[in-house]
Formats: structure tokens, sequence, C-alpha cells
């Protein structure tokens, strides 16, 4: 408990020193979330199937729900500004599992505030989804991708904390090339996945088993991420 709460010492101050952090964020993410809702509506093949290339958007965009776009975020690649913020860290007598879990917790936040802007606006200007018109469908359909994001956000903390900016900019392509190669396998299989993820939250709602199973993966992928970064973080160098 003490890590949780010195963790979350870590998170507040983060946010006092960036008061409108919060707002460039939501901006951002509505924009996501108009272009994911127009995406949805327009990408569809000449058998009344949805496209590809809404999957593969979704695939991509979904992790991103679980950041905040503060100066570090974006700065990463030309400051490495996380490796900075760790060797900051390590000058201070605060345990580098509390500055994980801080990080963890900023992610887990961000899911909660950033999803609801992003899922409302999807659902509210996509006719694709207007149809089901079922707060329970609604529910289980956001909540089944967040599940997927927190397991690829916990990929993108992993990485954040081990590796430089260079490095993690080229590693975040190669995991939007692997939602690409995803993307490819699904659609030759005949499947489409937010098809297939829309038909589960509306058969099932809330009691969906893939809801269900992308959120365990999800927790799990955090909890994972959390030790493994933790152990090898000690033997990092941070010069």
């Amino acid at each position: 408990m003490t890590i949780i709460k010195q963790a979350w010492k870590i998170t507040r101050q983060d946010f006092r020193n960036n008061p409108y952090v919060m707002l460039w964020t939501l901006l951002f993410i509505a924009y996501l979330g108009f272009t994911m809702s127009f995406a949805v509506s327009v990408h569809w093949d000449e058998r009344g199937n949805l496209s590809p290339v809404a999957d593969f958007i979704m695939l991509v965009l979904i992790p991103f729900l679980g950041y905040i776009y503060n100066r570090r975020a974006f700065k990463y690649l030309q400051e490495d500004s996380y490796t900075h913020m760790l060797a900051f860290f390590r000058t201070l007598p605060i345990p580098m599992n509390a500055v994980i879990m801080s990080r963890i917790q900023q992610a887990l936040l961000a899911f909660v505030v950033n999803s609801v802007i992003f899922f409302t606006l999807l659902f509210t200007l996509s006719a694709t989804f207007r149809v089901y018109a079922s707060t329970g469908f609604f529910v289980s359909f956001a909540l089944t991708w967040i599940g997927y994001g927190m397991l690829i956000q916990a990929i993108y903390i992993h990485l954040e904390f081990l590796k430089k900016g260079k490095s993690y900019f080229w590693l975040s392509i190669v995991i939007m090339l692997i939602c690409g190669i995803v993307t490819i396998i699904v659609r030759v299989c005949g499947a489409n996945l937010v098809s297939i993820t829309a038909f589960y939250s509306k058969e099932w709602q809330l009691l969906s088993p893939v809801m269900w199973g992308a959120l365990l993966a999800g927790a799990l992928g955090m909890w994972m991420s959390y030790r493994v970064t933790q152990r090898k973080l000690m033997k990092r160098d941070l010069t």
C-alpha cells in the first residue's frame, strides 16, 4: 500500500506541474474519436462488410487512450524525455517501483477519462454503432477494446522505462506493423475484429466472454509490465 500511496503522490504532482495537460489530452482524444467514427462509417466493402481499415485504426489507436499527452510524451524522440525523467527520480529518495506504479496509475486514469470521450463520440457520430442503441452494448464494446488497449499499453510502459527515445520510437513502429499483419490475417480468414466484438457485445452485453477475457488480459499485462519493468530497470544505465 505504501508504494501505491507514493505513486499517487507522484501522479498528483505531475498533474499540478501540468495544469492544462488534461485539456490538451481531451481535445486530442476528441479528434481521434471523430476520426474513428468517420472511418467506421465509410469503410465498407462492396459486400457490405466492414473494411479491415477500421480494424487497423482501432488496433493502433485504442492503446493511445492510455496516454496523458504532456510535454514528455511529445518530446521523447527529440529529448529522450523518459530517460531524463528516470535519471531525475533516481536522485530522489523515491523507490523506482513507485515511479512505475505512478505511470500505470496515469494510464488507468487516462483510459477512464479518454474512453468516455472517445467512445461517446464513436457511438454518437457513427451510424454503424447507433443502430445497436443499447447501453449494455456500448459499455461492453468499450470495455472489450479498453482491455485490449491496456494490454498493448503495458508493452508501451515497459518500453518507456527500458529503452531510449529512438529505440522506443522504432519499437512502436514495429507494434503498429504487427497490428497491420494481424489485420491482414483476420481479413484473409474472412473476419473483422470490430464486427466480432460488436456481435459479442450485442448478444452478451456485460456477460460477453470477449469483454471479460480482454479485461483480464489487460489487467495481467499491466501486472506483468510492472513486475518485469521493476526488475530490469534496476540494471538499466541511465547515463
